[in-house]
């Protein structure tokens, strides 16, 4: 591994506790949020292709990874306040977000709220969502979240679920680690999906005007109405990255850091 790629890890500070990051390349900073029980390992794959031009800084946000658990269950503020301030912490005044569905929503309501700070945002995987839709969600997630049982059984409910969000022609053994992260979040105490489906996207729309791009798994089966999105951000740009599922960045990491590159160039 070059000097250029290699991943460096760290803690900063912040406020209400510390954030676990690694970061790695060289070039303007390239901030990324992942989704919502996950963490920071969902765009290691980017790197190899990416830190030759851009410096990239993921982070687990707070309740997730090796990052503090928040005191009260935050709201979308609360999060991007939080990568605000560390990104202070570390001295970036100039930054491009990228966050993948939950971490879509998050890098949206950063650029809209902090338009000095943040220069241009991709939001891969971002939904909209009716109402109806959204609570179907919410139920679909209710049902998945079994007890855990001496028999294991809600280990073999959510690994199929897992199984088949793998992309197109891809082995099961990429979904492997996010299924093993997904599960670990059952010893945090707070979900971040409550956050993100109970928040109105409608302010940040309006108000951004950071250079946007839309990003989403052809087989991402958690992705709904992008283009009603586009409707609503008529001056955004909008890309599929074929054969990638909901893992978009694990399944198609040369693909998609290539559409990147070309969005941030």
């Amino acid at each position: 591994m070059s000097a250029g790629t290699a991943i460096h890890k760290g803690y900063v500070d912040t406020q209400d506790g510390q954030l676990h990051y690694w970061r790695a390349g060289v070039g303007p900073v390239l901030v990324c949020l992942h989704q919502a029980s996950q963490d920071s390992s969902e765009y290691r794959a980017l790197v190899p292709v990416l830190a030759a031009h851009y410096t990239l800084i993921a982070f687990d946000l707070p309740g997730h990874g090796q990052s503090f658990d928040p005191s009260r269950e935050y709201d979308v503020p609360d999060y991007v306040n939080a990568i605000i301030d560390a990104m202070r912490l570390l001295g970036v005044g100039s930054m491009s977000v990228l966050g993948h569905h939950s971490g879509a929503v998050f890098a949206l309501e950063m650029a809209a709220c902090f338009p000095a700070l943040v220069s241009k945002a991709i939001l891969s995987g971002i939904s909209w969502r009716s109402a109806e839709n959204t609570q179907a969600l919410i139920d679909s997630r209710a049902e998945r979240n079994l007890p855990i049982t001496e028999d294991g059984k809600f280990l073999n409910t959510m690994w199929g679920t897992y199984a088949s969000l793998v992309g197109e022609g891809l082995p099961l053994d990429s979904v492997l680690e996010p299924y093993l992260v997904n599960q670990m979040m059952r010893l945090r105490p707070y979900d971040a999906h409550h956050a993100v489906l109970a928040w109105n996207k409608m302010p940040a729309i309006a108000a951004i005007k950071a250079p946007t791009l839309l990003l989403q798994g052809e087989r991402d089966i958690f992705v709904v109405g992008q283009d009603k999105l586009m409707e609503l951000l008529p001056s955004a740009q909008r890309r599929v990255v074929p054969g990638a599922g909901a893992f978009t960045f694990r399944d198609r990491p040369a693909e998609t850091a290539r559409i990147i590159q070309e969005f941030l160039a």
